[in-house]
This record gives structure tokens, C-alpha cells and sequence, in this order.
């Protein structure tokens, strides 16, 4: 029997079974400090904390939310023809007025329209000028005849007359007379027929001139149109305010309906704010708002309230009050605020971490001396902006803790220090 290597085997029985005993004392060392560590209040510093005041009085529930300013009116000017874009003159941020022309078109069809309508109208102003002067001619014609038919008349009516005094005489012979009385009676019915004709040629001569007329109108409005469109070619901004887009380059051919440029007013601007859903139902049509322009605050109402949700969020119109602020301007960042309604004599304070709107929540209610802080279940109402109503839990002159306490979760007390 070796010696050696017996008493090498007690020696290793013997460090396991130190080392099996070291480590479960360790591990009941570390289980009653943790107990220990879980079973006391913890202590933090005060300078470590955000404390809030309970507060009592009118609480003015307001819905804050961000956007930018828009153009109140703007104007989308498109193609009205195949083209190609010949020149830029103004780019977008630039100023406008009515007439301001920013871009150019050139389109050699349009331009030989203009001439051809031009041309066929021309024709048609001569044609009606030749038409009055023949129907001038044709009553000149009318009114000769009527003139010699009248002279005819009277001759005849003179002869009868004479005749009438020498037929007593014997001079003139009954049957000569009465010839004579037959054609005064004969010129009298082609004068009163030449007249009918007269007045019938006056009638046909007006409707074919109306015709006429209705027919230069019809090309005068194929003029118009197509000189309209060739005016189109040099594209003006017919709003005062400011180009906000133009999406197109120099020498890019477009086609009817392709959109040139985006103009907007610049002293009528709306405010698109996004507010959270959850509180855009408490919103309504007409109620005042106040817009920061971060230089200026403006005074708002509401004016739409989209009935789309994006991202969780409600886009709201507002309707810009009084004369704006000088860095007004369209696409400009802004917040604001809509005064939802006021609550009388409500409790109310600042917004403590993870505290929400008609909810109940664990907070850390200070003592008198304010040397400790007791988990206290606190009933929360309306919330707006940063500070959120006490329905139960709090009296006003209270202070809570509203930093983040979630890492003392396991604490029913924390201990204050300076």
C-alpha cells in the first residue's frame, strides 16, 4: 500500500470540503444582506428628485400640439398643352404678385393655331361687312323700284283726274277712261306688293346678319380659347403671395395637366397642428388656440378637424387671428395650444413620469416634515400639456415626487435627504 498518494486523497476530501462550506456561507451572506437591503427604506437625495405642489383653482385644460403654417389660399398651375418648359425665371421662396410670370412654354403647334383662328376670324368680320354692303345695295334696288312704281301711280292718278273732267265733253271715251282707272288700280297693288317685299327683305336681311353674328361669336370664342392657351405658354402666378414649388427643369417637355408650380398667399396662412388622438376628441370646431411661431405667439380658432388618423395623430386646422408676426411665413415649424374648456376649482400638478390621463398610479406622497415619502395611490383626471388634474389621492399644498421612481418599485417608503 502507497502512503503517499492515501494521504494526497484525504487531503483533496478535505479542501473540497472547505470550499463547498466557503461558498454556502457566501451565498447566505449575500441572501440576508439583499433581505436586509429589500426589508429598508431607501435613501435619496433631495437634489436628486423632482418634487411637484398640489395646486387648487381653475384648471384650463388645453391640447398642445406641433405643425407648420400653410397658405390659406393656393393655386396649382398646370399645362394646358403639349410643350416644352424654354425658361425658368423665378425659383421657389421667391415673391409673387398676380402677374409675376415664372416660367415659360413653347409649343409651334399652339402659336400656328393662334394664327390660323386669327386669320379665319378676319375672314369672317370681312365676309359680314360685305354681306351689310349688299344688303344696303339690294334696298337701294327695292326702294328705286318703289320710287318709279310711285311716279307711274301718280301720273296715272293725274291722267285719271283730267280725263275724269273731259269725258262730260266727249273728248275722252268712256272705255279710255276706265282703262285709265285700271291702271291706277294695277300700280296701287304692285306699290303695296313692292312694299311687302320691302319689309320681307328687311326681315330676311336681319336674320341672315344675326346669323352672320352668331357665327363670328362661335369663332371669336375658338379665338379666345386658343389665344388663352397661348397666353398660358408664359406662366403667370395669378395669386400675390410666394412660389412654393416647381417641379419641373428647363427644356422638360410636359403634357395637359402636368402641374408647373405651387403658389401660396403669404399674409393668409392657416396652422396644421397634430395633436395626440386621444385627445383630439375633446376638440371642437370654433375654439380659441394660441400659435407660437417661436418669436411670436398668435391667437387661432379652429377651423377643420381632420377626420384621418396618421401615426396617432389628428391633423387640426386653425384659422390665424389679427396681423401676423414678421417670420410668418408658409412651412414654418409652429406649436400650439387649443383651450379645450376650464374646470372650476379643480386639484391639479405638473405631469409625474408615466402618469396618465383618467388613470390611477402608485406615487411617493411627501410627509409634513418632508424628511420621507409614502407610496400613495393617486386617481388622475384630464390632462393638459404638462400638468394633469387630481381627482383622488392628494390635497392641494401636498408635495409628490414625479421623477422616474420605477428602480425603488419594490419600496412602499423612501427616505429624503439633503
Amino acid at each position: 500500500m502507497d502512503l503517499t498518494a492515501t494521504l494526497n486523497k484525504k487531503s483533496a476530501k478535505v479542501n473540497k470540503k472547505f470550499v463547498v462550506v466557503g461558498i454556502t456561507a457566501l451565498l447566505m451572506l449575500v441572501s440576508f444582506w439583499g433581505i436586509t437591503s429589500i426589508n429598508s427604506d431607501p435613501k435619496l437625495p433631495i437634489n436628486a428628485l423632482r418634487i411637484a405642489v398640489v395646486k387648487q383653482g381653475d384648471f384650463n385644460v388645453k391640447v398642445d400640439g406641433y405643425g407648420r403654417l400653410r397658405a390659406k389660399h393656393q393655386r396649382l398651375l398646370t399645362s394646358q398643352s403639349q410643350a416644352i418648359v424654354e425658361s425658368i425665371l423665378l425659383y421657389p421662396g421667391a415673391a409673387v404678385t398676380k402677374e409675376s410670370i415664372i416660367l415659360t412654354l413653347s409649343d409651334p403647334r399652339l402659336e400656328q393655331e393662334v394664327v390660323n383662328a386669327r386669320l379665319e376670324l378676319a375672314r369672317q368680320h370681312a365676309q359680314f361687312k360685305e354681306q351689310k354692303i349688299s344688303h344696303k345695295s339690294q334696298l337701294l334696288e327695292r326702294d328705286a323700284q318703289i320710287a318709279l312704281l310711285k311716279s307711274d301711280l301718280e301720273n296715272a292718278q293725274l291722267r285719271v283726274e283730267a280725263e275724269q273732267k273731259l269725258i262730260n265733253k266727249g273728248i275722252v271715251s268712256a272705255l279710255d277712261f276706265k282703262r285709265t282707272q285700271l291702271n291706277v288700280r294695277q300700280l296701287t297693288q304692285r306699290l303695296d306688293i313692292e312694299y311687302l317685299r320691302q319689309t320681307q327683305l328687311k326681315e330676311m336681311q336681319l336674320e341672315r346678319l344675326k346669323i352672320s353674328k352668331d357665327l363670328i361669336t362661335q369663332f371669336e370664342l375658338n379665338f379666345d380659347t386658343i389665344n388663352d392657351r397661348f397666353k398660358r405658354l408664359s406662366v403667370r402666378a395669378g395669386l400675390d403671395g410666394v412660389l412654393q414649388t416647381l417641379p419641373i427643369e428647363i427644356g422638360q417637355s410636359v403634357v395637359p395637366g402636368t402641374l408647373l408650380a405651387t403658389v401660396g398667399s403669404i399674409k393668409q396662412l392657416v396652422a396644421e397642428l397634430r395633436v395626440q388622438q386621444n385627445q383630439a376628441d375633446q376638440i371642437g370646431i370654433g375654439m380659441s388656440a394660441t400659435i407660437s411661431t417661436f418669436g411670436a405667439k398668435i391667437m387661432a380658432k379652429v377651423l377643420r378637424i381632420d377626420p384621418v388618423v396618421t401615426d396617432g395623430r389628428v391633423i387640426i386646422e386653425l384659422d390665424l387671428l389679427g396681423e401676423l408676426p414678421a417670420n410668418a411665413r408658409p412651412d414654418l415649424t409652429v406649436e400650439g395650444q387649443i383651450q379645450v374648456k376650464q374646470i372650476n376649482n379643480a386639484l391639479y400638478v405638473e405631469q409625474p413620469q408615466d402618469a396618465y390621463s383618467f388613470n390611477s398610479k402608485d406615487i411617493f406622497k411627501l410627509s409634513l416634515d418632508e424628511k420621507s415619502a409614502l407610496l400613495t395611490a393617486v386617481e388622475f383626471g384630464t390632462l393638459s400639456g404638462n400638468t394633469i388634474e387630481i381627482i383622488n389621492g392628494a390635497q392641494a399644498g401636498e408635495k409628490i415626487i414625479i421623477s422616474d421612481m420605477t428602480q425603488w418599485h419594490f419600496a412602499k417608503q423612501v427616505l429624503i435627504t439633503e
